[in-house]
């Protein structure tokens, strides 16, 4: 089966895809917008499995039907996108799944109703309508949409473009390279720091439109948890990542101070300004004693890698949306306030009960979300959908 995806999200599904010989497959990404992390990734070289060039322009997006990545796309048997990709897929002639990574379902599609998230002017407002416009249709004319899961953001998106959702596709990861340090548990006693690595985005501002839209990371609920673990005399250190796509960084470290913990708190910042590679990430998160992650509902990635390095992950995501991916149960140590934060991080200062919870988070990664796992479900998920 020839096989073309389009966009970064999907960079591991298309090389476990390919790892079947009996898949031709193709990457599309827009040369533009590849992000850091994938600037080390040997198949990046390879011009027979990666195409990357400038695909999605403003002329590209007003005239999809004269696009070359359109005419790259009607070559091949089916076509599973994310961001943009489904305005070319859609004028293709080619049938196309929408793999959507966030925003291209729960905002692009809703210009209007999403502006105070996101910058805006004239040329940009313009510019957004223009994308909605083919989008929303683009999106409405996939033969399926496989979101991560079932989460409120994505069911709220969907319902407004008429849509149900009863498909789901896993995020995935390469589980060799986010794996476990081969050396001993670190070891903390009373007179050594817990880690604490907060990779997420920061963004805690209570935008309503940012929060039905997934965009909510609640940071907040961990600084003031970790604030309350501080004054109960547990001895650690909070990391986190300045970043220049963290709207909330300053009122973050504003209330970071105010809350007196700021000694305590280490600001990482990657020597490229578009951010850290995967392998830089492993080694922050090998590093670490616990990792934190959103408090946005549903299952970051961030949580996913963590949990494959065998970290255990303090975060919260929705109980019934798990229960349905997942109705044997999941690793994370759930938190959805600042009380149930400082208590997560309590427990977690015995280092048996981290290696414990660790240890489980990785096997339930490699049965899950082990990228080669989720590629033979997509590859199972195409033939109920009558692709060969």
């Amino acid at each position: 089966m020839r096989i073309a995806l389009y966009g970064n999200y999907l960079y591991d599904l298309a090389v476990a895809l390919r790892a079947n010989t009996d898949n031709d497959v193709h990457l599309f990404l827009d040369s533009r917008q590849i992000p850091a992390c994938l600037s080390e990734e040997t198949p990046l070289q390879d011009e027979a499995f990666i195409h990357s060039e400038p695909w999605v322009t403003y002329r590209e997006i007003i005239r999809p039907r004269r696009a070359k990545l359109t005419k790259e796309f009607s070559a091949f048997d089916v076509i599973l996108t994310t961001d943009l990709g489904p305005i070319f897929a859609a004028s293709s002639g080619t049938r196309y799944v929408f793999i959507p990574g966030g925003s291209d379902l729960t905002q692009w599609p809703f210009p209007i109703r999403s502006r105070s998230t996101r910058p805006h002017g004239l040329r940009r407002d313009v510019l957004e309508m223009i994308i909605a416009a083919r989008l929303r249709p683009a999106i409405r004319s996939s033969v399926s949409i496989w979101p991560s899961g079932p989460w409120s953001p994505n069911r709220l998106a969907a319902g407004r473009l008429g849509l149900t959702l009863d498909m789901f596709l896993l995020q995935m990861v390469d589980a060799d390279l986010f794996s476990p340090s081969t050396g001993a548990l670190r070891q903390t006693n009373g007179s050594e720091s817990l880690t604490i690595f907060h990779p997420t985005r920061i963004a805690f501002e209570s935008d309503s439109r940012m929060v039905e839209a997934g965009g909510y990371m609640g940071n907040d609920i961990l600084f003031r948890g970790f604030a309350k673990a501080l004054q109960r005399g547990i001895n650690a250190r909070l990391v986190l990542i300045d970043r220049k796509n963290s709207s909330d960084t300053e009122v973050a470290k504003k209330l970071i101070e105010d809350l007196g913990v700021s000694n305590h708190v280490e600001w990482l910042r990657a020597k490229n300004s578009e951010g850290f590679t995967w392998r830089e990430m492993v080694d922050h998160y090998r590093a670490c004693d616990i990792v934190v992650s959103e408090f946005s509902g549903w299952t970051g990635l961030i949580s996913v890698e963590a949990a494959s390095c065998g970290k255990p992950v303090i975060t919260w995501v929705e109980e019934d949306a798990m229960e349905r991916l997942h109705p044997e149960g999941h690793p994370f140590v759930q938190a959805k306030d600042d009380e149930e934060v400082c208590t997560a991080i309590s427990m977690l200062t015995d280092p048996e009960i981290r290696k414990s919870i660790g240890e489980s988070s990785r096997t339930w990664v490699l049965a899950k979300h082990e990228r080669g796992q989720v590629a033979r479900r997509c590859e199972s998920m195409l033939t109920r959908l009558g692709f060969t």
